[in-house]
């Protein structure tokens, strides 16, 4: 908040009380209490410090003043204008509330301009004149701050064509509006007609499209009182066989795996060698994703069937579902796509969450809008050279992954036990591993590495490598709008990286295959907002770069 300050150049008219005791009659006069006035407020400073619907009047006082009145108006404020007569006039302290600075003046409208006056007041004697305020850059007025009265939706409030917009109960609201970011409204929703949404501070907007991006703005009147920029999340994918778990479900095992297969292989028209599945998982659940061996009762893991295409799919309504991973998923045989998209992955076993050695060709594996946590080892390897293995393109977006490879690289396939053309990540954010992020070393087929817009904290650890394609043929690594932190490891071996708009903090450093940054930012705890705590909220200014969720 900005501080206006006014330093009064008036000084006092003449207080004029000659009341003089004298032992000589001829010296005796009356006094004119008229001019027995009180000193207006201080001269050394008036201080206003805004808010949003209210602000702190900050002045020195003087002696004799029993209290203090401020009158605040959007319209400009002068000595002909009576107390309470300006258009707007809002008048503190008449009640004698206001006795001691700093006071604060409530009950003001958001992103409004207001002229302030103030004086002294006495029983005693004559009230002072009215002090005006004074910004200091030349002009009178002080203006609030936005008001914020929407809450942030939970979870649950966020659908794909639908947002729950929530506000404080009872306040006064008389218009909400649903705008795209170019500010094309789309809905303009009349709250005046809807007594119950304004009282209880709450109305379901629908009939909205998945994964936009809205502005929603509440009004009373002209003056805005909340603005929230909110996206939608995604609808279940469309396939040719969609399955809705129940939410009584609480493992995901092979057994199921393989009814949803039976049911898709018998819609009509199906290709078993080339066929699509969407996985439904409600939101909020916990699953355990694993199989069970039938002779020792030990879990195993999920295998995808060969010839399925298939998208495991958080639902929208609330938290994203988890997948306790006992075992690593089985991605062998041949898949035109893989894909996870709005759920969260966390270790309870596994090591790895991607730990192939059998045979698989597959053309797409997408992890989409997930959280992977506290995998020890790896996200994605690749294993067995005795075994071909080909992804063609590598994809991880939107993702936040902590805490992971400590054993193993993040993305690890080396030695020809395994081909990826394509690893492209992008708008994600990797906190915490001690291992190199690509250990993709000894190919005789490159990998196309592209990293864009990620945020990297805590990793690789000293003599890792950010991407390792040592003795490999044809790598390339590009690297763009990514942000390091807080780590002391080595760049790139075994290609030239291309280097856009890439930052460094102060305390992250490369001690061989060294490439440079665009900028060397502060130290992470000035750069982030509180990244021990895994939040990487930017704090400097003039940088948009690492995962868009910070800034």
């Amino acid at each position: 908040m900005k501080t206006l300050k006014r330093i009064f150049g008036y000084t006092m008219a003449l207080a004029v009380g000659f009341g003089v005791a004298s032992c000589a009659d001829e010296n005796d006069w009356d006094v004119d209490g008229s001019h027995d006035r009180l000193f207006g407020v201080a001269n050394d400073g008036l201080n206003v410090t805004e808010g949003d619907t209210w602000a702190e009047v900050e002045f020195s006082g003087f002696r004799g003043t029993e209290y203090y009145i401020i009158e605040v108006s959007t319209d400009s404020l002068t000595d002909d204008i009576g107390m309470g007569e300006s258009a707007g006039s809002i008048v503190f302290g008449e009640d004698r509330s206001i006795i001691t600075s700093p006071d604060t003046i409530r009950g003001l409208l958001g992103e409004t301009k207001y002229y302030l006056r103030m004086k002294a007041m006495s029983t005693q004697q004559t009230e002072s004149r009215w002090v005006y305020f004074d910004n200091g850059d030349g002009g009178t007025s002080f203006e609030t701050l936005a008001e914020q009265i929407f809450n942030t939706p939970a979870a649950a409030d966020q659908g794909d064509t639908y947002m729950r917009m929530t506000w404080t109960p009872g306040a006064e609201v008389t218009r909400l509006t649903v705008a795209t970011p170019d500010g094309a409204i789309v809905q303009d929703i009349d709250l005046t007609q809807l007594p119950d949404a304004v009282a209880n501070g709450e109305y379901m907007v629908e009939g909205l499209t998945q994964l936009t991006t809205y502005v929603f703005t509440i009004y009373n009147g002209d003056t805005r009182r909340g603005e929230l920029t909110l996206t939608t999340m995604a609808s279940m994918p469309d396939a040719e066989y969609k399955y809705t778990l129940s939410s009584a479900v609480t493992v995901f095992s092979q057994d199921l795996m393989d009814e949803i297969e039976a049911q898709a292989l018998a819609q009509p028209g199906v290709d078993p060698a080339n066929y699509s599945v969407t996985i439904g998982i409600p939101a909020g659940v916990t699953l355990d994703f694993h199989g069970t061996d039938v002779d020792t009762g030990d879990p195993t893991a999920v295998k995808i069937p060969d010839g399925m295409s298939v998208t495991f799919f958080g639902l929208a309504g609330g938290e994203a579902p988890v997948l306790n991973m006992t075992k690593s998923v089985d991605i062998g045989g041949t898949h035109a796509y893989i894909r996870f998209n709005n759920v969260q992955f966390i270790d309870t076993g596994c090591q790895y969450l991607i730990n192939q050695s059998g045979a698989a060709t597959i053309s797409e594996l997408t992890f989409e809008s997930c959280t992977v946590s506290d995998f020890e080892r790896c996200f994605v390897r690749l294993q067995n050279a005795g075994n071909a293995k080909s992804i063609n393109n590598l994809n991880v977006n939107n993702c936040v992954v902590t805490n992971v490879a400590q054993g193993y690289s993040m993305f690890l396939w080396k030695d020809n036990e395994g081909v990826v053309s394509n690893l492209n990540v992008t708008n994600s954010t990797f906190d915490t591993f001690t291992r190199s992020f690509a250990e993709i070393t000894g190919n005789d087929t490159g990998t196309a590495v592209t990293v864009n817009d990620c945020t990297f904290y805590g990793g690789p650890d000293s003599g890792r490598y950010i991407v390792d394609a040592n003795n490999t043929t044809g790598a390339t690594v590009n690297l763009t709008r990514c942000i390091f932190a807080n780590s002391e490891c080595k760049g790139v071996r075994g290609a030239t990286p291309v280097i856009t708009e890439v930052y460094f903090t102060s305390d992250f450093s490369l001690t061989g295959n060294s490439f440079d940054p665009t900028a060397t930012l502060d130290g992470s705890a000035d750069v982030f907002a509180d990244p021990a705590n895994h939040d990487f909220t930017l704090e400097v200014r003039g940088v948009q770069a690492g995962d868009p969720r910070w800034y």
